[in-house]
């Protein structure tokens, strides 16, 4: 009988253990790349925008909502860089986290596509706005490295209060993330000095806050709308920034045609370099993995 008893005591633990499993829906990969390494192997984290796809102008699936039903916890930027998810969300009852609602946050306004002045360059490295409405604000806030710790940091918290019997797993897990990102801050600091007078044209506007954090000055962005080929007039204006302003690269993106970066380049003597905000290639990696790989890609296009 105790024995019978004793097999019935295992089988609840075990059944409860099990139960204890999360699932994570988050709206783009770098999310996903900030909230893996919480998770345990009982766990499941979906990404529901398309490896290559621009978050601008994406548009769900039915398998997309279908996953969202499933979700224990949902996490979205809550910028315009995912808008296409408030729609579904309407329908869903679980937990939800949106990133640019988080306190302390660093949100920093958008700034007028085309060519910058200097005198607008400093002006943006010396400000910013505490209170932005959605349409001002700057939504790439992931590339923040201070943002990026604010969500790792809710969104443990969040799966402690899910599953409180893991509560301190999920925070040994977050010290572990945020233990890896401080290790390497210091190695991308050094590594982004030398380049903070360094003058580059970026595809669009998607990385004022790791400019900032690192002290870095873009010259131009060629789009002003993510979905809109840029005008000729704005190709003319950025190729004069290049000549005379001694522009050393242009960054290009994998989620823009890349016909678009010939008409301003030809004929000129200028690096070309890849960024990508998103830095997904159908594996999700850290977060401090995601973001070496920017730091990396950047000064590769200056040596």
């Amino acid at each position: 009988m105790r024995k019978v008893g004793l097999i019935f005591v295992l089988l609840l633990v075990w059944g409860g253990g099990h139960a204890q499993g999360v699932k994570l829906v988050v709206s783009i990969p770098p999310l996903a790349a900030m909230v893996m390494p919480l998770l345990g192997e009982q766990d499941a984290l979906e990404v529901l925008l398309t490896p290559g796809a621009s978050p601008h102008g994406f548009q769900l699936k039915p398998s997309h909502v279908a996953a969202l039903r499933d979700a224990n916890l949902v996490v979205t930027v809550g910028t315009g860089a995912d808008a296409w998810m408030m729609q579904a969300l309407r329908h869903y009852e679980g937990a939800h986290l949106a990133m640019a609602k988080l306190a302390g946050l660093q949100l920093l306004p958008k700034r007028d596509g085309g060519v910058w002045s200097h005198a607008h360059r400093a002006s943006a490295l010396a400000t910013t706005s505490p209170v932005l409405s959605d349409k001002r604000m700057d939504g790439h806030i992931w590339l923040g490295l201070d943002n990026a710790r604010a969500l790792i940091r809710a969104v443990s918290a969040q799966l402690q209060t899910l599953r409180p019997l893991r509560a301190g797993e999920f925070a040994a897990r977050e010290a572990a993330i945020l233990a890896a990102l401080a290790a390497r801050e210091t190695h991308w600091r050094a590594q982004l000095l030398p380049y903070q007078a360094a003058r580059f044209i970026v595809m669009h506007d998607a990385y004022q806050y790791f400019e900032r954090y690192h002290g870095l000055q873009a010259a131009g962005t060629i789009h002003v709308n993510p979905e809109l080929p840029p005008s000729a007039k704005r190709i003319e204006a950025l190729r004069d920034e290049i000549a005379q302003r001694h522009v050393q690269c242009v960054f290009k993106e994998p989620q823009f045609p890349q016909a678009r970066l010939q008409a301003l380049v030809r004929g000129l003597e200028i690096n070309i370099g890849e960024l990508d905000p998103l830095g997904f290639d159908g594996q999700i990696q850290p977060y401090q993995v995601f973001y070496d790989k920017l730091v990396q890609d950047f000064v590769a296009c200056f040596e």
